[in-house]
C-alpha cells in the first residue's frame, strides 16, 4: 500500500477517492445527502482561503482504498487542525485508517498544530443506528470526544401553509418595525459586505464548541469576497436572508441555505443560523428561516429538503428548528488528540 497525496489535476486518483465516498456512504449512512462529484473536484483546486488543506489518498494494487482529508486554519486557531478518513467498506480493519491517522498526526504536528480532530457519525435518540466503529477507531488513536452535533432533516415543505404562515406572523409581531429583512441569491450585496463580516466573526463566540479549544476570528471583507469566490467556483448557491436593524444600518441576525447548482440533486444544506446577542428575544431566527425556506422554494423547486446539524446542547436553535420540522437522522462526534507543543 501507498499513500499519496492527492493531486487534483490527477483524474484518476480523483475519481477513485470520490468513488471510496461513495460506496461508503452506501453502506455508512445512506439516508444522508449523497457526496457530489462537481463539487468535491472543485473543492480539491479551491481550497477555503481561511483555511490549508491536503488530501491524502492510500492506493493499493493501482486503486484507492481510502481517502484522508486535512484542515488547518491559517488566520487565527493556529494550534488546530481537522480531519475525516473515509475507508472503502470493503478494506476496512486491514490497517489503512490506521495509517492514514499516522499521516495525519505526522502531517499537523509538522506543520506545528497541537490540537487535532478527528470527526465521525454516531447515533442519537430518536435517530437511525449507526455503527460505532468510528467511535471505536477514534478512542483507539487517542481521540476524546469533545464535540456532539444533532443531524437533522426537513422537507422544505414539512409545515401545512396555515401552520407556517401563523408562526411568521408571530415572529414578524415580536420583530417589530425595529429591524428590515432584506434578501438575496449568491454573492453577498456589495453594500452589506462590511456589516456581514462583522456578525459572521462573532460565530465561534457565539456557537457551543464542547471541549474544542477554538478563539473568535475576525472575518474582514476581503476574506468574506473570497469566500464567495471559492463558492462560485465549487457551483454553490447560497440562499441568505438577514435582519438590519433600522436604528444602526447594522445586519444584527442571518441565516442562509447552501444549495448545489445541479437541478437534480434534491438535498440543501442550513448554514450557520446566528443573531446578536443584543438582539435576542424579537424571534429573529425564526422569522429569517421561514422567509429564507420559502425563497428556497420558489426558487429551486427540485430542493425536496434541508439539512442541519447542531450541537446538541444549543437548546435555542434546536427549538427553532423542532417548530419548523426538522426530525433527527442521526449525530456526528469530533474527537480531539493534544499535544504537548
Amino acid at each position: 500500500m501507498e499513500i499519496i497525496e492527492l493531486d487534483p489535476a490527477d483524474g484518476d486518483l480523483v475519481s477513485g477517492a470520490f468513488d471510496v465516498m461513495t460506496a461508503a456512504h452506501a453502506v455508512d449512512h445512506p439516508e444522508n445527502p449523497a457526496p457530489h462529484r462537481a463539487t468535491f473536484v472543485a473543492g480539491l483546486s479551491y481550497p477555503p482561503p481561511d483555511e490549508d488543506e491536503a488530501h491524502f489518498v492510500a492506493v493499493e494494487d493501482g486503486q484507492v482504498r481510502a481517502l484522508l482529508g486535512i484542515g488547518m486554519p491559517n488566520r487565527g486557531n493556529l494550534h488546530f487542525a481537522w480531519a475525516w478518513i473515509i475507508v472503502h467498506p470493503e478494506h476496512r480493519r486491514k490497517g489503512i485508517g490506521s495509517a492514514l491517522v499516522d499521516t495525519y498526526v505526522a502531517y499537523a504536528r509538522g506543520r506545528g498544530r497541537t490540537e487535532l480532530t478527528l470527526d465521525t457519525h454516531m447515533s442519537w435518540e430518536g435517530g437511525l443506528e449507526r455503527s460505532k466503529a468510528g467511535q471505536l477507531f477514534n478512542e483507539h488513536h487517542g481521540f476524546k470526544l469533545a464535540l456532539t452535533w444533532i443531524n437533522r432533516r426537513c422537507a422544505v415543505d414539512a409545515l401545512d401553509a396555515a401552520t407556517e404562515q401563523a408562526l411568521l406572523e408571530k415572529a414578524e409581531a415580536a420583530a417589530g418595525d425595529e429591524y428590515e429583512v432584506i434578501s438575496w441569491i449568491g454573492r453577498t450585496p456589495e453594500e452589506l459586505v462590511e456589516t456581514m463580516a462583522r456578525i459572521d466573526s462573532t460565530i465561534l463566540a457565539e456557537v457551543p464548541l464542547g471541549e474544542l479549544g477554538l478563539e473568535p476570528e475576525t472575518i474582514d471583507a476581503e476574506l468574506k469576497n473570497a469566500k464567495a469566490d471559492r463558492n462560485e467556483a465549487m457551483g454553490m448557491k447560497i440562499v441568505q436572508t438577514v435582519a438590519r436593524h433600522r436604528g444602526t444600518g447594522e445586519v444584527v441576525a442571518n441565516t442562509c441555505v447552501f444549495i448545489h447548482d445541479d437541478g437534480e440533486f434534491p438535498d440543501a444544506y442550513q448554514g450557520i443560523t446566528i443573531v446578536d446577542k443584543d438582539h435576542r428575544g424579537h424571534r429573529l431566527g425564526l422569522l429569517l428561516k421561514i422567509v429564507n425556506v420559502r425563497l428556497v422554494r420558489e426558487n429551486f423547486p427540485h430542493i425536496r429538503a434541508i439539512w442541519t446539524d447542531n450541537a446538541d446542547v444549543n437548546a435555542p436553535m434546536i427549538d427553532i428548528n423542532v417548530t419548523l420540522g426538522y426530525e433527527i437522522v442521526d449525530a456526528g462526534g469530533e474527537f480531539s488528540r493534544k499535544f504537548e507543543a
